[in-house]
């Protein structure tokens, strides 16, 4: 049997600004200090997807974050970010940032897919 590996062990990367991860993911992971295996492979929107997956308001709020700092958008993460939008576990300032920029996603990518 072999075990799945849990994105939880990664949040604490959300505590470091977007940027600083993205160009250096290793020397990000190495800070941790995670005594077990990692994936080959690390996704920083499932660390994201996580996060906001939590119902944490912490972590929500720095995935939150993330998205202020850059991180793209994309039609499944704009579905979740909808979800969050009406939890009432989340901060309405959360709820309503997860709100604009689901609503943001789609005005911009609706736009893109309309003929003309």
């Amino acid at each position: 049997m072999t075990l799945s590996f849990s994105y939880v062990w990664l949040l604490p990367l959300l505590e470091k600004p977007y940027e600083s991860v993205k160009l250096d993911l290793s020397a990000a992971l190495s800070a941790l200090e995670i005594k077990r295996s990692l994936p080959a492979e690390i996704s920083l929107r499932e660390v994201l997807v996580t996060a906001l997956e939590s119902d944490s308001q912490y972590w929500s709020q720095l995935a939150i974050k993330w998205l202020d700092e850059g991180f793209p958008v994309d039609h499944n993460l704009s579905e979740l970010l909808l979800q969050c939008s009406s939890r009432k576990t989340l901060s309405q300032s959360v709820r309503h940032k997860a709100f604009a920029f689901a609503r943001r996603w789609k005005k911009l990518n609706d736009h893109a897919l309309r003929p003309g």
